[in-house]
This record gives structure tokens, C-alpha cells and sequence, in this order.
């Protein structure tokens, strides 16, 4: 009865999968708080890069370099199956099953710190890259934890309420840091960053068709550039 058992167990492991491959977001995924403190870590660091280095031709190397190395990585796993299967395995605590199969959500985020490098000046990259950082892995936690009322793909007003809050508070602490010029007043920090946190809410909340970790700092960004723009004149 042992084989059976364990045969049954596995076929249901594989409907799951599939499930999740044909509609993701469908469902909620499972926790992953290494996952998240990678997520948060890797904002850190983007923070610091864009603060320290000397110039914007610095940040679009380093960008790049990385990108260039994300792609590379996504090219050997499509060619070979080995090298899918030992990114997977070194990448394993903080992957999710269906990235198997799918760009990673890793690659999606250097590609667009290269954007951002390259078309936002580095304090609305810094409200982008923040705010993914923070209030993603926030939405994702206080979701599964206290999500009552769904919205849709999985996501819950819990969670989206959250991420508005942590993004309010990320994208200010940001601009604080690094927009003293572009916005001098406070009344005027507040409202760029509750628009961009707004934007970043919604963007997380609607992201269908494209992975977040693209999705969020790219309309976060823009979004803080033409609100300080527009409210300042």
C-alpha cells in the first residue's frame, strides 16, 4: 500500500504545480521569510549603490553588469537542463517552484534597476527600489497571515493596505534621503510619496501580465517624477 500511497502523494504534488504553473497568483503562495529578507536585502544594497556610486555612468555599469549576468544565467537554463537544475538547487531558498520554468523574479529586478538607471535620476530610483523592498515582502506577509477579504489573484485588502502603509513610509524615508533638492518642502515630500505609494500599491495589486519586481520600481519611479513635477508647479 506504501508505493501507492507515495505515488498518489506525488501525482498530487504534480497537480499542484501545474495549477500554479497555468494560474499564477491563483492561489497563495506558500511563506518564504528567507525569501523575504533576501527580497529586502537586495533593495539594501541597490539603496547603497545608487547613493555611493560617483556617478550615473557608475550605476548604469553596475546595472548593467548585473543584468547582463541575470540574462546569461536565464539563456544556460533554456539550453540546458542541467544548468536549470543547479540554479535551481543554489537559488532554491529563495526561488519559487513555478520560476523553474518562468524567468526569475531576480532577473526581472536588475533589468529594471538598469532602467531605472538609465532613464530616472537616482532619487526616484530610490523611491522605486524602497518601496519594492519593504512593502512587497510586507503585503505578502501580513496577507497570508491576517487576509480575510480577497481581491483578486490570491492578494487581499490585508495585505494591499499594508504594502500602501510600508510604501507610504518607504517611499518618504527615500526621498527624504536623497531628494532634498528636487523637493524642498515637506508638505510637498508627503504628497509625491503617498502618490507613489498609491501607484505602487495598485501596481502590485494588478500585476497580471508582467512579474512585480519590474512592475513596481519602474511605476514608482515615474510616478514620484511626475508627481513632484506636477504638484510643485
Amino acid at each position: 500500500m506504501e508505493p501507492a500511497s507515495s505515488s498518489s502523494r506525488a501525482q498530487t504534488e504534480n497537480l499542484v504545480g501545474f495549477a500554479s504553473l497555468a494560474a499564477p497568483g491563483s492561489v497563495l503562495r506558500p511563506a518564504n521569510l528567507t525569501r523575504s529578507l533576501f527580497h529586502a536585502g537586495c533593495g539594501a544594497v541597490s539603496l547603497l549603490l545608487i547613493h555611493f556610486l560617483p556617478s550615473g555612468g557608475w550605476l548604469i555599469a553596475v546595472a548593467g553588469a548585473f543584468a547582463l549576468a541575470a540574462w546569461s544565467m536565464e539563456v544556460s537554463r533554456r539550453m540546458s537542463t542541467r544548468a536549470n537544475d543547479t540554479l535551481m538547487r543554489l537559488f532554491g531558498a529563495v526561488a519559487h517552484p513555478h520560476e523553474r520554468y518562468r524567468i526569475n523574479s531576480s532577473t526581472w529586478y536588475v533589468t529594471a534597476l538598469l532602467l531605472l538607471a538609465i532613464f530616472a535620476a537616482p532619487w526616484a530610483s530610490a523611491a522605486g527600489v524602497a518601496v519594492l523592498a519593504v512593502a512587497d515582502p510586507a503585503a505578502g506577509i501580513m496577507g497570508r497571515r491576517y487576509g480575510r477579504t480577497r481581491l483578486c489573484a490570491g492578494r487581499s485588502l490585508e495585505g494591499s493596505l499594508s504594502f500602501l502603509v510600508v510604501a507610504m513610509v518607504a517611499a518618504t524615508a527615500a526621498l527624504v534621503w536623497l531628494a532634498p533638492v528636487p523637493i524642498s518642502s515637506m508638505t510637498l515630500l508627503l504628497g509625491v510619496a503617498l502618490v507613489g505609494a498609491v501607484a505602487g500599491t495598485l501596481t502590485e495589486l494588478f500585476s497580471f501580465w508582467a512579474d512585480d519586481n519590474l512592475t513596481i520600481p519602474l511605476v514608482v519611479a515615474a510616478t514620484v517624477s511626475v508627481a513632484s513635477r506636477t504638484l510643485a508647479g
